[in-house]
């Protein structure tokens, strides 16, 4: 028998799917689970599953959806799901003119996590895992090679929690009646995302700010690299060239406006076919919206003709979502425009919970259902499930011990110190434990201490502020990389070329020598703050100058820029370089009336009196 026979042979694919039954169950024992937890046997899909076997009906498109097991891609792909049958009822179309398909990834390889504890686990855990990538790349769990840890506990528990992720993704599939493929992309998250994330941590920045001796800490944000790099990069790919994908959906809380339309590289045949065009009437409808929200904002008006190259089609723009509490653009900047086309994002126009209805911008007298509000009228399985937490892929845990064990350096103890007295006020674990902002943990102070940098010269030392809105803290100036900023939507490299530099990608004011004013946030759900970007292209750096102070800027964070009258375009985004000087180094007093929230739920400021300054 030969390979491509045995491959889609029907006896093939149950010996399959019996074996890997037997593999799953051995796993679970393995790693000290149950093996009768679930009645549901673990396997891929087989392709002749996932494809149409009917060979007449030649139009038939493909729409992946990542499913998570939770809430927001249970309803995503419930909502494409209602939309192929109110189609199909308005149109008389078969419903097997679109193959809905779940994926579901598994990207936390946790047997590794405490396996060889004794004999240098930071260099094993390296090896395991990389080892695993050369012969497993893009392979079901259920034939990676299973290595039983020393200390199971850590490991057996983010197993539970991961098969009942499945489990739930599962669930919901069966409830739609759509199938649902597995796939693990570790090896792609541990070499792209998590060990990047970890060197970051391990070799910090220890450039010495003058004035003051202190040095900045770098904290960078895995959950930007993994929406870059694995859900818009390995997933996307293995949807495209495993599952014959044409369109790819998830369950972002964020819009894109595709302004002419979805990737041309789609055969015409398919764009003719009733899922294009409703998507492409989707996507028409938030021109309308676009453009009311630059109305006013001349400065702005190139968004919508940036492209120089009118013989190429223009690229999808990032939009925040309708819920701006759920928002998830931030996390979305680093991704390249080319790899939105062709992406839905369902949920983009819905708010998350219940009571919180919002009405469509194209018919205000319509209140839309919350997400929450769809799940349990649809009797979706999911539909009360706790939204996640934590760090993508890995879950929510105790930051410090968890990056501990995967540094290169082990943590060194040192000490606090006051940054006003320079008196030490206790000792700490490692520098590693702390970023910038954060409440400090001193052992015996009756004060509330904050994080704001570590000692020049001296990695060990932490220096703390004895107030949340202290001026060492603030700062209204950061630098970003320019070559490691990522523009969205605003043209191709090569559609212009100044000086044999690629250009087409930048906003054409600083192409001009321009400043813009724009919008910004440094972290998720910060609110927006208005801003002044210049384009300094001795140092190739944006140099970004706020509108309000700025509270622990942090080296490695993100900062997104955004577009219009309330933010609704999402320009892009890039890792911070570093943050200007604070205001306790300007010796400038901090104007409490001015100071910018944090984030979405910060209220310390109201404990303050607006005309007061520290």
């Amino acid at each position: 028998m030969s390979l491509s026979h045995a491959a889609t042979s029907p006896s093939h694919s149950l010996l399959r799917h019996e074996l890997s039954r037997n593999f799953f169950i051995r796993r679970r024992c393995v790693v000290g689970l149950p093996a009768t937890s679930s009645n549901r046997s673990y396997s891929a899909i087989p392709r002749q599953e996932v494809h149409n076997k009917d060979a007449t009906r030649a139009h038939a498109v493909n729409v992946v959806v990542a499913m998570s097991g939770g809430v927001d891609s249970s309803v995503a792909a419930y909502l494409l799901k209602n939309q192929m049958r109110q189609k199909k009822h308005s149109s008389n179309k078969n419903l097997s003119d679109v193959n809905l398909i779940g994926l579901h990834m598994s990207n936390w390889s946790a047997l590794d996590e405490d396996s060889d504890s004794n004999d240098n686990p930071r260099s094993s855990r390296k090896e395991n895992i990389r080892a695993k990538s050369t012969n497993q790349l893009h392979q079901p769990l259920y034939k990676m090679v299973v290595k039983k840890p020393k200390n199971s506990s850590s490991s057996s528990t983010f197993c539970q929690a991961s098969e009942q992720e499945y489990n739930d993704a599962q669930s919901v599939a069966e409830h739609l009646g759509i199938p649902l493929h597995r796939v693990s992309f570790a090896s792609e998250y541990w070499t792209q995302v998590f060990e990047p994330f970890v060197e970051s941590l391990s070799s910090e920045s220890c450039d010495v700010q003058s004035k003051l001796n202190i040095a900045e800490f770098t904290t960078p944000n895995p959950d930007f690299g993994c929406n870059t790099y694995i859900k818009f990069g390995a997933m996307k790919d293995y949807a495209t060239t495993r599952l014959d994908a044409d369109y790819i959906a998830t369950g972002h809380y964020a819009r894109l406006w595709h302004r002419a339309g979805f990737d041309s590289s789609i055969p015409l045949d398919k764009r003719q076919h009733y899922f294009y065009e409703w998507m492409m009437e989707r996507s028409l409808s938030l021109e309308h919206e676009v453009k009311h929200s630059l109305l006013g904002r001349p400065e702005e008006e190139w968004i919508l003709d940036n492209q120089r190259n009118k013989s190429s089609p223009f690229l999808p723009l990032l939009l925040a979502g309708v819920d701006r509490g759920k928002d998830q653009s931030y996390f979305l900047s680093g991704v390249k425009a080319e790899a939105f086309r062709n992406v839905i994002f369902p949920l983009g126009h819905l708010m998350k919970h219940f009571g919180k209805g919002v009405k469509n911008s194209t018919d205000d007298a319509r209140i839309q259902q919350s997400v929450r509000d769809i799940a349990r009228e649809a009797n979706i399985p999911t539909a009360s499930k706790r939204d996640s937490m934590g760090i993508c892929f890995i879950g929510k845990r105790n930051f410090g011990k968890f990056v501990s064990q995967y540094v290169t350096k082990p943590p060194v103890p040192g000490n606090f110190v006051d940054v006003d007295t320079g008196k030490i006020l206790g000792r700490h674990e490692g520098t590693v434990y702390y970023t910038l902002g954060q409440g400090a943990k001193i052992s015996g102070a009756n004060t509330r201490y904050f994080v704001c940098g570590k000692g020049g010269g001296d990695e060990t030392t932490v220096f703390v502020c004895n107030n949340t809105h202290h001026p060492a803290l603030y700062s209204d100036e950061l630098l970003v990389d320019f070559e490691l900023f990522n523009w969205i939507g605003l043209g191709r490299k090569e559609d212009l070329e100044i000086n044999g530099k690629s250009c087409g990608h930048i906003p054409r004011p600083l192409i001009d020598g321009e400043s813009v004013q724009l919008w910004a946030r440094t972290r998720h759900l910060q609110p927006l703050v208005s801003c002044r970007v210049y384009w300094d292209r001795a140092v190739g750096c944006l140099n970004v100058r706020f509108d309000s102070p700025m509270r622990a800027t942090t080296p490695g964070q993100i900062l997104a820029l955004y577009a219009g009258s309330d933010g609704l375009v999402c320009l892009g985004g890039g890792p911070i370089r570093e943050r200007g000087a604070s205001y306790m180094e300007r010796d400038f007093d901090l104007p409490l009336n001015k100071i910018h929230p944090s984030g979405n739920n910060d209220l310390s400021l109201k404990k303050h009196q607006w005309n007061d300054s520290y």
